[in-house]
């Protein structure tokens, strides 16, 4: 017999909040979420939705890492407004969130560096890996690889997916193609152009072989190779960002902190196409584009 009753650990203020989460999650799983530490690394398209996905859900142990600034471009996707066109993104996520669950913990980081590493993923159960920047985004999944944390990893783009790198999986430099184990953290951070981590070289190509994802981007004529030259920035269209944040947001909490749904390990894409409203498979093929 269903008796909704709320857990001693949790605030009256908290069980109001989260009571309509129980049948979709039991009460030892809402309080798993709740206790369970999760970084997201990158609060811009997809990391911020994420991040308040994670809160409204009832996680209250976060980590965030951002270095940018909102900018009027960021207006089209990002948890943000005209009054904060020029605030970092990781203060300005922070407070969005402590609106919404003034209870929760967020431990926030301007940058990722090898001397901070060990601060920012103490504890952590799950990495989501939402960041734009390839040299970090390695370092990163080095450490979480390391460590034995899983990171998850999306795309804002028009195939709903999400692939997991851990020990079981490719690891991510295979995974995208790059020539870069030899180099260690001090070398990948000064040495990104002559190694070719720029995003459009390093990480667009691939993502661009997904099924039925590149001519959804030349809907406007030469706007395709546009983008891919570098000559205009990389093309970003709310619906596209939101609902693979939300799915990210399933994944995570799903597949990464109650481990009841399985993790799609990379290479395998496992997705929906939801213009052509198609599911498809495939797998991206290590050190090709």
């Amino acid at each position: 017999m269903f008796v909704n009753q709320k857990m001693d650990t949790w605030s009256e203020p908290y069980w109001e909040h989260i009571i309509r989460n129980i049948g979709p999650v039991t009460f030892e799983e809402q309080e798993t979420i709740r206790t369970s530490k999760v970084a997201v690394l990158g609060v811009g398209g997809l990391g911020g939705p994420l991040a308040e996905n994670l809160v409204r859900a009832g996680c209250q142990n976060l980590v965030i890492c951002d270095f940018d600034v909102f900018d009027e471009s960021n207006l089209n996707r990002q948890i943000c407004t005209i009054e904060d066109i020029g605030k970092r993104k990781i203060d300005v996520v922070e407070a969005f969130l402590h609106k919404i669950d003034p209870e929760v913990e967020v431990r926030k980081f301007f940058k990722i560096t090898q001397q901070n590493i060990d601060d920012v993923l103490e504890g952590v159960k799950v990495i989501a890996l939402t960041l734009d920047d390839p040299a970090t985004s390695i370092f990163i999944a080095r450490e979480a690889r390391k460590r034995n944390i899983p990171m998850i990893e999306s795309w804002g783009v028009p195939f709903l997916f999400t692939w997991w790198f851990s020990p079981d999986s490719i690891d991510y430099e295979r995974c995208y193609g790059l020539e870069t184990e030899k180099f260690n953290y001090f070398e990948l951070s000064n040495l990104k152009k002559e190694i070719n981590l720029a995003t459009y070289q390093a990480l667009l190509p691939k993502v661009f072989t997904m099924p039925g994802v590149r001519e959804k981007y030349d809907r406007e004529p030469g706007a395709f190779e546009a983008m891919m030259a570098g000559n205009i920035g990389a093309r970003s269209f709310a619906p596209f960002v939101r609902i693979t944040a939300d799915f990210l947001s399933v994944d995570v909490i799903f597949s990464g902190i109650l481990s009841v749904k399985p993790k799609n390990l990379a290479p395998n894409l496992k997705g929906f196409d939801y213009i052509n409203m198609e599911v498809k498979e495939a797998e991206l093929i290590p050190n090709t584009f």
